[in-house]
């Protein structure tokens, strides 16, 4: 007799499916600019939603709890909006509807985390290891159509790297560096020579087609990572060590790396046209090679002579970037280093509000300037969404990740799948710290969430 169907495939289907809908949403609006809303804003959330219904109607122990978490975020959204509504002035990126678009995401995701807890406790999801590789294949396959038909877009406005028809570079690029280090093991020991095939495609991919630093550098942190487990677990669990291993592995090391700085690598490219571009852009104030961006400039140039518009920017806004303008001189920034910028304004941002509702629930993540919007996700969780935000939306995923580490070092079942989980997830935060486009890609939360349900399995084994 066959297996009947289960409420919780619908988990695996949405795993799959994250590929095309990441596809879908990017080409309908550049296909469909003047339509507001996509298939996917609709498709996306609909497995999820049915799930906390079934969950809801079925399950009276959690309709507590559902209740209870719906009425604190929608609290805390509430909260955050009005005071948004009050930071908006000429100079912001977003209105209230965009800057809820985030909160309505991020309270979106952590249902999603729930729902994925929720089924594993029930029914255990014995196939979400697979359902992730299937993604992993979905995502490689959909970029090399894209690139070998021409019809791929490129990482950066100026024309370099590939990046399929995804939003962006460095989101995809993150979301297979995730899923490539947690399945790293099962790739390289299975028999399937689909596995070799994909590791290999995806290799290729990040290391000399993507473009981007997180594609370069985090494809060899997969690699010297699985050499660094592998070394750890051989002196502190074996207690003993292979040194023809070691010297083998090291020297595939080198060869890769020799072989990347002699090919090149869009990647490398971007470093040397950043480096150009930053050399060539010229200070209004001075006249001279700047140290914040153009536009920075002329902004600091209209507040120092006091010809920006009424209800332009407000008094905090104009003071962080005039603070921000002198710390770069004074420590000679690059002009290119935006993220660095961004950083440096936030803080006197918040300095300069001296207002707790603003430390508490957030100065609004699209509440200024599209350069001054902070791309370093969990400092933006921080900042734009306050202490109440950052606990609501970050705190959840560090603790499990922290408690689950714990209890596996603890009991001593660090193993090669587990130990590469938790490095799968460290790096993501690491890298939503750094660079971004983690917790601000729907898809790389889903592949999170997933990783840490399949820790909870290592850590009840």
């Amino acid at each position: 007799m066959k297996n009947k169907f289960k409420i919780e495939y619908l988990l695996y289907i949405f795993v799959i499916i994250s590929p095309f809908l990441d596809v879908l949403s990017f080409l309908f609006r550049e296909w469909f600019p003047e339509v507001s809303i996509s298939p996917s804003t609709i498709l996306r959330p609909l497995i999820p939603l049915i799930l906390l219904i079934y969950v809801f109607l079925k399950d009276k122990d959690v309709r507590k709890l559902l209740l209870i978490m719906g009425f604190i975020y929608v609290i805390y959204g509430g909260i955050h909006l009005y005071l948004y509504k009050g930071l908006v002035t000429g100079i912001s990126y977003g209105s209230v509807i965009n800057e809820a678009q985030y909160i309505i995401n991020y309270t979106y995701m952590v249902f999603v985390l729930f729902l994925y807890l929720y089924f594993y406790k029930k029914n255990g999801l014995p196939y979400l290891k697979k359902s992730l590789f299937m993604s992993l294949t979905c995502y490689i396959v959909l970029i090399y159509v894209a690139i070998l038909t021409g019809t791929s877009y490129t990482t950066y406005l100026e024309g370099m790297g590939y990046r399929g028809w995804f939003l962006s570079g460095n989101s995809v690029g993150t979301i297979l560096i995730i899923l490539l280090i947690a399945l790293f093991n099962d790739l390289i020991k299975s028999k399937k020579i689909i596995k070799y095939i994909i590791l290999l495609l995806a290799g290729i991919y990040l290391v000399f087609l993507l473009g981007t630093r997180t594609g370069l550098f985090g494809f060899f942190l997969c690699i010297g990572g699985y050499f660094g487990v592998w070394l750890f677990l051989k002196i502190f669990k074996d207690k003993k060590i292979e040194l023809k291993k070691v010297m083998i592995i090291l020297g595939i090391l080198a060869v890769l790396v020799i072989v990347v700085l002699n090919v090149g690598t869009e990647s490398l490219e971007r470093r040397k046209h950043l480096k150009n571009e930053s050399a060539g852009i010229i200070d209004v104030n001075t006249m001279e090679i700047g140290h914040t961006t153009g536009d920075t400039s002329v902004i600091v140039n209209q507040i120092k002579n006091n010809t920006t518009p009424e209800g332009y920017m407000s008094y905090a806004q104009r003071q962080a970037y005039l603070d921000m303008y002198e710390y770069a001189n004074k420590y000679e920034i690059l002009a290119t280093d935006t993220r660095q910028q961004q950083l440096i304004y936030h803080v006197n941002l918040i300095k300069n509000q001296k207002n707790i509702f603003n430390i508490l629930f957030g100065n609004g993540y699209l509440a200024n300037y599209g350069e001054m919007t902070l791309e370093m996700e969990i400092l933006a969780i921080l900042f734009n969404f306050g202490l109440v935000g950052f606990i609501l939306y970050f705190i959840p995923f560090l603790a499990l990740l922290i408690y689950f580490s714990f209890k596996i070092m603890k009991n001593k079942k660090y193993n090669m799948d587990n130990m590469m989980m938790i490095f799968s997830i460290c790096l993501a935060f690491v890298l939503s710290f750094m660079a971004g486009y983690v917790f601000f890609s729907v898809s790389c939360v889903l592949m999170i969430i997933c990783i840490l349900v399949l820790l909870i399995k290592e850590v009840e084994t």
